[in-house]
């Protein structure tokens, strides 16, 4: 169960820590941010984080928003949704809030978002396609979708890898390589643009509903 491996993840931050650094090869914080730069969330619009885990990204969310706007975090996961419910606690922020839910189905309004963004979560859930339709459903028209997330090695030699990078993956972090992210949103939103990294494997892709 994918709420299973991410309660783990919960109870064990440094190691998450290690993973991510692995992941985005030491680049973790510059391109987290380039991902929320461009979702550019503005004072006073509401913004939903699909796969919000511990709250590495409300902070920034929260900023973008001001204080008359509102962030709501979802997850799978109850350890991750109670990480990042007291996240915000102790940063004293009223207007933001974790709820656990799936991101297929979220339990939230449709058509109740200016914004929504994913950060290496919808590539773990089982349907990813299903979350990027459940994506496009929480913003209103004209709203934006912001994916960060990664992808195997896509050139060689590096792709020589992928033969352990992607079943270890699969383990650890319930990955969904299969599913082409950028693709599954251009073909709900009739278009997309994508911003690559690190040779490829970590991208930021935009996307908008149509007004």
């Amino acid at each position: 169960m994918v709420e299973d491996v991410y309660d783990w993840w919960s109870r064990h931050p440094r190691a998450m820590d290690l993973l991510y650094a692995v992941a985005f090869l030491g680049r973790e914080s510059s391109i987290r941010r380039r991902a929320v730069d461009t979702l550019a969330p503005a004072p006073g619009e509401a913004v939903v984080e699909v796969g919000c885990g511990a709250g590495r990204s409300l902070r920034q969310l929260r900023e973008g928003v001001g204080p008359g706007g509102r962030v709501v975090g979802l997850d799978a996961s109850a350890g991750m949704v109670r990480a990042a419910r007291e996240r915000a606690r102790e940063a004293g922020w009223d207007n933001v809030h974790a709820v656990r839910g799936d991101a297929r189905g979220p339990p939230l309004p449709d058509g109740g978002f200016d914004a929504v963004y994913a950060a290496m979560s919808l590539s773990a859930v089982p349907d990813p396609a299903a979350a990027v339709r459940a994506a496009h459903g929480l913003l209103r028209p004209g709203g934006r979708l912001v994916v960060l997330d990664a992808r195997p090695f896509r050139r060689w030699p590096l792709r020589a890898l992928n033969a352990v990078v992607v079943p270890v993956s699969r383990a650890t972090t319930n990955w969904v390589p299969e599913v082409d992210l950028p693709e599954a949103m251009r073909a709900v939103f009739g278009g997309c643009t994508t911003e690559a990294f690190n040779g490829g494997t970590v991208f930021v892709a935009t996307a908008r509903r149509n007004g």
